[in-house]
């Protein structure tokens, strides 16, 4: 494939991939809506319920992750590929010893972005919640139209709680893997200087 082909296809993923970030959340919950209305037409076993709130979930997480992970993956030098494919690793080698250590935060980072999107989002999981199905989000809203009760205050602190809970463990995740980099960075400055 050509350079232009490449690049013409790089640009429009991420075009597609982006369409998700910019456009509001009625709207996707809305064409979502329709095209699981659709397949179930199809597909007569196919219902509005946990499925079609796990594909919706999983498409306008995706971007989110994209967006941490890219920068990752565009920082990281193709030298390092090239030195472990010289030392005689295979492809899955490249992958697990190389790459994956390499984009660790950014995906920590992109799960944890998604993973609070998910928990929050409402507008496109009540388009998509079927019958017998519900999530946190939609439950709350449901029963905050029916009048405040301890259970949603209780609820809601609880999930206030764990998103704290995680923001301090990505914290400190993120904190370790910085002043292990320092560690590396000043012992090779040491050899350096000895040499």
């Amino acid at each position: 494939m050509s350079y232009n082909k490449k690049r013409w296809l790089k640009n429009t993923l991420l075009s597609f991939n982006n369409v998700l970030l910019v456009s509001p959340d009625v709207i996707i919950g809305a064409s979502f809506l329709i095209f699981f209305t659709m397949i179930g037409s199809w597909f007569r076993s196919f219902h509005l319920g946990f499925i079609s709130v796990l594909l919706s979930h999983c498409a306008f997480s995706v971007p989110i992750v994209v967006l941490m992970v890219l920068p990752k993956l565009q920082e990281m030098k193709d030298s390092m590929v090239d030195a472990a494919r010289d030392l005689g690793a295979n492809s899955w080698q490249v992958m697990k010893d190389i790459i994956l250590p390499f984009l660790t935060p950014g995906i920590i980072a992109g799960y944890f972005m998604a993973f609070t999107y998910s928990l929050d989002d409402f507008a496109v999981t009540f388009f998509v919640t079927g019958n017998g199905f519900t999530t946190m989000s939609v439950e709350i809203y449901s029963r905050a139209r029916q009048g405040i009760d301890l259970e949603i205050n209780a609820l809601s602190t609880l999930v206030f709680l764990f998103s704290l809970f995680l923001v301090i463990g990505y914290y400190f995740i993120s904190k370790e893997n910085r002043s292990k980099r320092l560690r590396k960075n000043r012992l090779k400055r040491k050899k350096a200087d000895l040499t």
